[in-house]
Order: C-alpha cells, then sequence, then structure tokens
C-alpha cells in the first residue's frame, strides 16, 4: 500500500550472473534466453551520453542506447511568437521526428506525433512554465537511428 506509514518500496535485484536465466517466452527451461543483439536478460543496452551537441541551442545532448541515437535540442525561454496573447504561463512545444534513414521501413507514421506528446507530458512536469509567462520553451529530438530502445531515451 503506497503512502502508508511502515510500508516499504518494492526494489528490483537481478538474479546473480552465474545463474543462467531461462526461456520466457517459450516457457523451455532447457533453452537459454539471450536477446536477438546478444544481451542476456537482465543486462542493459550500452549507453553514451554527450552534452553541447548543438552549439545554437540553450541546451541540447547527444545519446545512445545501444544502436538507438538521438540529439535532444532545447531553445528558450524565448519570447512567444504569440505575444499578443497574454498568457501568465509560459508555453511548452515538442517535436520528436525521424531522419529517413532512422528505421529500415520508410515513412514515419504517426509514431513521431505520439512521441512528441509523450516527451510533452514527461517534461511539463519538469519545466515550470509559471515562471516564464508570455515565452515559449521548445524540445525538438531528432532519432538518427532507431535500434529497439526509443522509449528508454525519454520519450
Amino acid at each position: 500500500m503506497a503512502g502508508k506509514g511502515g510500508a516499504t518500496p518494492s526494489t528490483y535485484a537481478p538474479s546473480p550472473t552465474t545463474q543462467k536465466t531461462k526461456s520466457l517466452i517459450f516457457g523451455n527451461n532447457d533453452v537459454d534466453w539471450v536477446r536477438s543483439d546478444g544481451r542476456e536478460f537482465h543486462q542493459c543496452r550500452p549507453a553514451f551520453f554527450k552534452t553541447g551537441a548543438v552549439n545554437c541551442a540553450s541546451g541540447s545532448a547527444y545519446a545512445e542506447f545501444g544502436n538507438t541515437k538521438v540529439i535532444v535540442s532545447v531553445f528558450g525561454p524565448r519570447e512567444s511568437k504569440k505575444a499578443m496573447m497574454y498568457s501568465d504561463i509560459g508555453r511548452l512545444n515538442c517535436d520528436v521526428s525521424y531522419t529517413t534513414f532512422a528505421t529500415p521501413v520508410r515513412g514515419q507514421g504517426s509514431d513521431h506525433k505520439e512521441f512528441s506528446s509523450m516527451l510533452h507530458k514527461a517534461l511539463e512536469g519538469a519545466i515550470i512554465l509559471d515562471t516564464f509567462p508570455k515565452t515559449t520553451v521548445d524540445v525538438f529530438a531528432l532519432v538518427l537511428e532507431s535500434g529497439g530502445s526509443k522509449f528508454s531515451i525519454g520519450f
């Protein structure tokens, strides 16, 4: 029961690496389960981060999780283009897009709109828009390569 006094949070502890993880998909206990990229069940993708990837942005980062590569740029807070409309709180605009070579299948479909909405929801709690009246903060995420771990980047 969350919020009750004396409750302890649940923790995740992977099994020791000496113990083999069995198949979870087929239920066959005689076969070791290994991911298609060679990782075992409890292994994380290798990660790499670099800040300051875009010079003209207020803040930016380049991130890799396995074969997924993303550049994220933040611009603002800056004066809103809709300056004629007064607002006590600032605006947050998020856009997620893919390069044409990011996935083996051409065309983005509607994924980029869904990911833009997810990024907006994730950031709106972290950015205190009340402190930026009549301003806009723009966040752009460009997926350079999609290797199956798009959600772990922060979308």
